[in-house]
């Protein structure tokens, strides 16, 4: 009997053990999911920290994140998406005019509401239209086409240039032109503390092209010919290779010189010799062994 009873309390007892194993099974598992929610949204503040999102472009309706390290991550609206299509679509139609109607296998790869088209298609316009003064002139009428002809007439007779018609393109460049260079503010003109003056914090044109050349025959001149052909008014584009940011001064024109002579990016796309590796502005190592620093072969 006493064998019996013994056998009982600890059959017994072995199913409180069982009961309780699994309990701090289910428990520890609880622990585990509890510490790894945790981890995860330590990573996201973490990365939350390194990063810098701002919305940008027509309504405000687009986003940029900057992250300390790598590219730019850009996430467009519909509206921005339309515009960068309306832009591709004009500027492959001046493409196949002058290649019996053909395009690079690169850009068609690319939706038409793809800012990578929209890059390849530049990259083109360098190798189709020879010379500097053809690339600009072809950017420089598809930037006007965008804008319908008898508002330029009627804007140019009917607004003088002024400090409150500079003003007016700052918040027209920083409104409408988001969706081509990315988040940019309206900040004082240096020379006399207007607000007629739009700081890009981070070149998107610049960025996704790598290329110094393109990024003068292609963004600045064009850009800077836009607003004079199209409101009348005299516009400075200055990019900063250091950091990839660009102030556009509207009413004033200055020295391009350094421009000119800034070597070209090492991720730049139209590059045909061989590049060293590392990031930013670097240099070019070539077949025998030297090293330089070359001037982008798009530059004037």
């Amino acid at each position: 009997m006493m064998s019996f009873a013994s056998t009982s309390v600890t059959a017994a007892q072995a199913r409180d053990i069982h009961r309780t194993t699994r309990h701090l099974g289910r428990r520890r598992k609880q622990c585990i999911k509890l510490e790894r929610t945790r981890a995860v949204r330590d990573d996201d503040d973490e990365e939350k920290e390194s990063s810098d999102t701002h919305e940008y472009g027509i309504l405000g309706k687009s986003r940029a994140t900057y992250a300390s390290s790598g590219e730019t991550s850009y996430s467009d609206s519909v509206y921005d998406k339309f515009a960068i299509a309306l832009f591709n679509a004009k500027l492959a139609g001046k493409i196949m005019e002058s290649t019996e109607g053909v395009l690079s296998s690169e850009a068609k790869q690319f939706s038409i509401f793809s800012y990578q088209r929209l890059v390849y298609l530049a990259n083109e316009v360098g190798v189709v239209f020879k010379g500097t003064d053809a690339q600009r002139k072809v950017v420089t009428e598809t930037l006007l086409e965008l804008i319908p002809e008898i508002i330029r007439i009627l804007f140019k007779k009917l607004i003088k240039p002024s400090n409150w018609v500079d003003e007016l393109n700052s918040f027209i460049t920083v409104q409408f032109f988001g969706w081509l260079v990315g988040p940019s503010e309206r900040v004082p003109r240096e020379s006399d503390g207007v607000l007629a003056a739009v700081k890009l914090k981070k070149c998107r044109y610049l960025e996704q092209s790598g290329c110094v050349g393109s990024c003068t025959n292609f963004c600045k001149v064009p850009t800077e010919n836009f607003f004079k052909e199209a409101f009348g008014v005299d516009a400075h584009l200055q990019p900063n290779h250091a950091d990839g940011s660009c102030l556009l001064t509207f009413g004033e024109k200055l020295s391009d010189e350094e421009i000119f002579s800034a070597p070209c990016y090492l991720t730049c796309k139209s590059r045909k010799l061989g590049i060293s590796s590392g990031g930013g502005v670097g240099t070019i190592e070539r077949d025998d062994g030297s090293v330089q620093q070359p001037k982008c072969w798009k530059l004037p």
